[in-house]
């Protein structure tokens, strides 16, 4: 496996993925949210990039959905709601860093297939996936609709900023 870090984010790959090539949108997708939400850089996020088999596996593991997915948040922190650590912050049991913040696992081939469907520059749905999926990390969410609207008005002004269009 392959890697490559900056700002304290990293990035994991296999040759089949190109992670290389997609690094430094990654990193500045991540980091550019970190920044939006005033999170401390000494956070450090891991971005895993899989395959759908992958993908899915860990969400049926971990979420007991039998499907591939596009993007996985796993917080290190039971503490997160909204972008703001709350006093008890605690850390998940077998989580010992403090200054870990997640994973995410983005399946690249998903996220080609969804940039087909919908028309987007692969780019620009890899970045949204990863602003996505560290908005999840800082405790946003999509269940309900008021969650729903902040979380993605939050991805979309992130990802105006990205200059990608």
């Amino acid at each position: 496996m392959k890697n490559t870090s900056k700002n304290n984010i990293h990035i994991f790959w296999d040759d089949e993925f190109h992670g290389k090539e997609n690094a430094d949108l990654l990193i500045n997708s991540i980091f550019l949210t970190k920044k939006f939400e005033k999170i401390s850089n000494k956070f450090l996020i891991k971005v895993f990039l899989v395959s759908d088999e992958e993908i899915k596996e860990l969400n049926h593991k971990f979420l007991d959905n039998n499907y591939e997915t596009d993007v996985l948040s796993f917080n290190y922190y039971d503490g997160w709601k909204n972008g703001k650590l709350s006093e008890n912050m605690e850390l998940f049991p077998g989580e010992d860093n403090i200054d870990e913040l997640g994973e995410l696992y983005l399946s690249m081939p998903q996220i080609s297939k969804q940039a087909k469907e919908n028309n987007l520059t692969f780019a620009k749905d890899l970045s949204t996936m990863a602003i996505h999926g560290t908005l999840h990390l800082l405790g946003y969410n999509h269940e309900e609709i008021n969650e729903e609207k902040i979380m993605f008005s939050k991805t979309d002004k992130i990802l105006s900023l990205m200059n990608l269009d």
